[in-house]
């Protein structure tokens, strides 16, 4: 066997597993892995400006690909600056790989500089960690990292000390990593009785998230011969296209009018791989019959029967034995299409002024007009994000946001990787004034990949939700203006084609020739802020289940 650096075997092993890319910030105690990453050419180092948006890079790109990806960063702060993004990987339950370096050997447990426990401070947001202090073990280690990682689609956690990465190791490099144990041994009672239950059902509805994506095909037919709606978490936005007549909106905050009165007539709701919704918007006197391979994914609720199993498992054997049933009644199948309908023009972009700010709902409108039928949107958090969701209509675009954690900050990041990892896709990043705040040296990531991604900063100078909620509870607003620079002039300064979009009127073209130009584009769109009437009217904060 081949006598290596610890940092060689790294990266010979990396290659063979697939990996293709690793997300960073250099430091001094990956130094010597550095210096071996700058001596192949078999992954890609992508060089991130802070380690937050390194971590949400390989969130991203798991998101897409389902497959381990990778991050890494020194000792102390370094690490400590990981955790948002790897918060988002474990919270959204993608399997990720972070490796960060610690002090060396003889200076564990000591108050050394940037010493701290890495898996006391890591262990809430792994699956697996632990701490390489010999390089014999190297290998054990990574194999059950990237193992537990894919396994249980999580967080997996290597600290290396310094002194270990240049030490000699004779670790067998492993060609290929076992096959995950996907499959469940699903229990046929609940399938058939879930299928009874929608057998008999009147007036179904299909909740579909982020899990139905690969599933669409069975999704759309179950729906066609049951006469069920849609209701489309934002996840699985372009699962189902919006102008499907099944299709009815979304639900919770940002969801549409037709979605929550169709829950409020409908005696069944089919959930398929939501792991998460707005539970407060479900009738509690509905059934429900819910298809997931997580447990812990259930929803709470009184009337529920759970099916543990893959889609993949279940929805064949319903459509085939569907396949003999006539669809029970022609009446619901008339009201969801006229649901449909009222969604669809639920948000029919209102005449504005072509000299005045441009208004969120114009924002959305004209990005959906512009845009590829497959291209992948990366979402910040914050209210543009509602505005998304409520006001997009989509074909086959692909949003990709930060689900349970929530972050500010995550859409630079994820479209750079996005971008990286589905080069033939257009690539779009609509992001808010703060959360652009929040990670904007990756401008200069982007500007350095020249990649062809288009920034949208929806800027209205404030924190827009925070403001909102505030003042939906009583209170006076505090801390939600902002002071911005001039984006447009910031992200030329990067090297950054950029526009700015003074007026309504600019809109549109602007929109068309900032995604036609080849390279990184960024396009400051000076927004209005909505008055608290017009955000009542359009977010759903109050149930009406």
């Amino acid at each position: 066997m081949e006598t290596v650096s610890v940092a060689q075997y790294l990266n010979k092993q990396l290659v063979r597993w697939g990996v293709k890319r690793i997300y960073g910030v250099a430091g001094d105690a990956i130094l010597p892995w550095m210096e071996q990453l700058g001596q192949q050419q078999d992954i890609q180092y992508v060089h991130c400006r802070h380690e937050s948006a390194a971590a949400m890079m390989a969130s991203a790109e798991a998101k897409l690909t389902g497959q381990p990806t990778v991050c890494i960063a020194t000792s102390g702060p370094g690490t400590v600056n990981l955790l948002n993004g790897l918060a988002d990987a474990q919270m959204d339950r993608v399997p990720v790989v972070a490796i960060t370096g610690q002090v060396e050997s003889h200076k564990l447990g000591g108050e050394y500089k940037q010493y701290i426990q890495q898996q006391e401070l890591l262990a809430p947001l792994c699956v697996y960690t632990t701490l390489v202090a010999n390089p014999d073990a190297i290998s054990t280690v990574l194999h059950k990292a990237f193992v537990t990682s894919r396994q249980r689609r999580g967080v997996s956690h290597l600290s290396i000390c310094k002194d270990v990465f240049s030490k000699s190791t004779s670790s067998p490099l492993v060609d290929h990593l076992p096959r995950s144990a996907w499959q469940l041994r699903m229990d046929r009672m609940e399938v058939e009785q879930g299928l009874e239950w929608i057998m008999r059902a009147e007036r179904p509805v299909l909740l579909v998230g982020w899990g139905g994506r690969r599933m669409a095909p069975y999704i759309t037919q179950l729906a066609e011969r049951t006469g069920a709606a849609i209701i489309l978490s934002l996840g699985a936005k372009g699962v189902v296209p919006d102008s499907h007549p099944h299709v009815i909106g979304g639900l919770g905050t940002g969801g549409s009018e037709a979605a929550l009165q169709a829950l409020a007539e409908a005696d069944l709701m089919i959930t398929l791989g939501a792991t998460w919704f707005p539970r407060a918007y479900i009738p509690s006197d509905i059934s429900i019959v819910q298809v997931d391979q997580q447990p812990d994914a259930f929803h709470a609720h009184p009337r529920l029967l759970p099916v543990l199993a893959n889609l993949e498992d279940v929805l064949p054997g319903w459509l085939k034995r569907l396949e003999e049933q006539p669809l029970r009644n022609h009446e619901w199948q008339h009201r969801v299409e006229e649901l449909h309908q009222s969604f669809w023009q639920e948000t029919e972009l209102a005449e504005q002024e072509e000299t005045a700010p441009v208004r969120p709902e114009m924002l959305i409108r004209s990005l959906q007009q512009t845009v590829n039928d497959d291209a992948v949107i990366a979402l910040d958090t914050g209210e543009h994000t509602i505005w998304f969701n409520r006001m997009y209509r989509a074909a086959r675009q692909l949003p990709l946001f930060s689900g349970k954690w929530r972050t500010m900050g995550f859409a630079l990041p994820a479209g750079i990787a996005a971008k990286l990892t589905v080069p033939e896709r257009q690539v779009v990043v609509l992001v808010g004034d703060g959360g652009l705040m929040m990670t904007p040296g990756e401008l200069m990531t982007l500007a350095e990949h020249q990649l062809d991604v288009t920034v949208i900063v929806a800027n209205n100078r404030s924190l827009g939700l925070e403001e909102a909620k505030m003042t939906w509870e009583g209170m006076t607003p505090f801390g939600t203006r902002m002071k911005n620079p001039a984006f447009h002039l910031l992200a030329e300064s990067c090297g950054i084609t950029a526009f700015h979009v003074k007026q309504a009127g600019e809109l549109p073209e602007t929109l068309r020739q900032a995604i036609g130009i080849k390279g990184p584009t960024l396009v400051d769109v000076n927004c209005t802020d909505p008055t608290l009437n017009e955000r009542k009217s359009f977010f759903h904060l109050q149930t009406q289940a």
